[in-house]
C-alpha cells in the first residue's frame, strides 16, 4: 500500500491540461525543400490551444485530448531558379572575298534567380492519445502526459491556399524583371504547374507532425526531498524523501482518475 494517493478526476484534469497545453511553447523548426527550379525556405512557429479531457481507464489506458488547436506561423522564402531557360542565339558566319570569315557576336540571353518572402498562418485541430509518465530528472520528479499515438494532422483550406499564394508573390516578383518580366511571369506560371497543393502540404505537415508527436505536457513536479514543515522558531524544516511514484489511469471508484501513488521515507 503506497504511503500517499491522490486523484485528479476529468474535471480537474481539463483545467490542468488546459492551462499546461496552453503555456506550451515548441521551438521554431525549419527545413528546406526543393521542387525542380523551386526551392522553398521554412521557418514554423507554433502554440498549442487545447481541448476536451476524456480520461480512459485500462483496458484502453489513454486519457484522449480532442479538439487541440495547433497554431502555426510559417516564414518562407520561395527562390525561383530560372538558369535552365538560358540560351544563346546561333551564330552567323559569312566569308567574304578579301576579307575572310566574319561571324556576328555571340548573343546569349541569362535568366535570373528570384527570391520572394512569403508569409502564412493557420490552424490545425486534431485528436491525440497520452499516457501518463513519471521520471525522476535530477533531483526532481516529474510527473507529464506524452502523446502515444501520433495524430494525423489534416490542413484546412487556409493551408491549400496557401499554393495560391506562393504563386502570386512569384508571378509579381517577376513581373518587374526589367524587359524580360512579363515572360518570365508567363515561364513562371508553366512551371508551377508541376508544383502541387500536395507538395506544400506535404512539405508543412511533416513539420508540423513531430512538433505533435511525442509531445510532454507537464502535469506536476515535486523534488525529491519534500518539506512538509517549514522551519519555525528555533524548529528546522522536516523533510522527507519521495522515494518513487506511480501514474496509473482508474474508474474502480466509479468515475475515471489518473491517481498518484506515492511513497516517501523520513
Amino acid at each position: 500500500m503506497p504511503d500517499i494517493l491522490t486523484a485528479v478526476d476529468e474535471t480537474a484534469a481539463n483545467v490542468i491540461l488546459s492551462r499546461e497545453i496552453s503555456s506550451l511553447q515548441p521551438p521554431p523548426v525549419s527545413r528546406t525543400s526543393t521542387f525542380g527550379p523551386f526551392s522553398i525556405a521554412w521557418a514554423v512557429s507554433t502554440s498549442f490551444t487545447s481541448g476536451t479531457v476524456d480520461i480512459i481507464p485500462p483496458p484502453t489506458d489513454v486519457i484522449r485530448l480532442s479538439g487541440v488547436r495547433l497554431n502555426y506561423s510559417a516564414n518562407l522564402k520561395v527562390t525561383l531558379d530560372l538558369g535552365f531557360l538560358d540560351f544563346c542565339l546561333p551564330r552567323v558566319c559569312l566569308t567574304i572575298p578579301f576579307v575572310g570569315r566574319i561571324c556576328t557576336p555571340r548573343i546569349c540571353l541569362h535568366f535570373p534567380t528570384i527570391e520572394v518572402p512569403v508569409s502564412h498562418a493557420s490552424t490545425v485541430d486534431f485528436t491525440a492519445d497520452v499516457r501518463p509518465s513519471v521520471t525522476l530528472a535530477g533531483d526532481v520528479w516529474k510527473v507529464e502526459a506524452v502523446i502515444v499515438g501520433v495524430p494525423q494532422l489534416v490542413l484546412g483550406p487556409a493551408a491549400t491556399a496557401l499554393l495560391g499564394t506562393v504563386g502570386a508573390a512569384v508571378t509579381a516578383a517577376l513581373l518587374l524583371v526589367p524587359a524580360i518580366g512579363p515572360l518570365l511571369a508567363l515561364a513562371s506560371a508553366v512551371i508551377f504547374g508541376a508544383l502541387t497543393v500536395a507538395n506544400l502540404l506535404g512539405v508543412l505537415g511533416a513539420l508540423l507532425t513531430p512538433l505533435v508527436a511525442g509531445l510532454r505536457i507537464p502535469l506536476h513536479k515535486a523534488p525529491r526531498l519534500f518539506e512538509i514543515l517549514p522551519a519555525s522558531g528555533q524548529d528546522s524544516a522536516v523533510f522527507v524523501r519521495i522515494d518513487s511514484v506511480v501514474a496509473t489511469l482508474d474508474g474502480s471508484g466509479g468515475e475515471d482518475e489518473l491517481i498518484l501513488a506515492i511513497d516517501i521515507s523520513p
